[in-house]
C-alpha cells in the first residue's frame, strides 16, 4: 500500500466511526424514550388495576348489603 492507499483507508475508517456514533447516540436516545413510555404505562396499568381491585371489593361490599336486605 502507498501512502495515498492509507489516506483513503484512513478516511474510510473516520467515516464509518463517525456513522456508528451517530447511530449509537441515535438508538441511545430512543430506548431511553421507549424506556419511559414502558414506564409511563405500567403506571397506569397499575393504576387501572388498583381501580379494578376497589370496584371489586366495592361490588362484594354491595352484594353482601343487598343479601341483607
Amino acid at each position: 500500500m502507498n501512502e495515498q492507499d492509507y489516506k483513503y483507508l484512513l478516511s474510510a475508517y473516520q467515516q464509518k466511526c463517525f456513522d456508528m456514533l451517530v447511530q449509537t447516540i441515535s438508538f441511545d436516545a430512543k430506548v431511553k424514550q421507549l424506556s419511559e413510555l414502558v414506564e409511563a404505562l405500567t403506571l397506569k396499568v397499575n393504576e387501572q388495576k388498583e381501580e379494578i381491585e376497589k370496584i371489586k371489593k366495592a361490588k362484594k361490599v354491595s352484594k353482601i348489603t343487598d343479601d341483607d336486605f
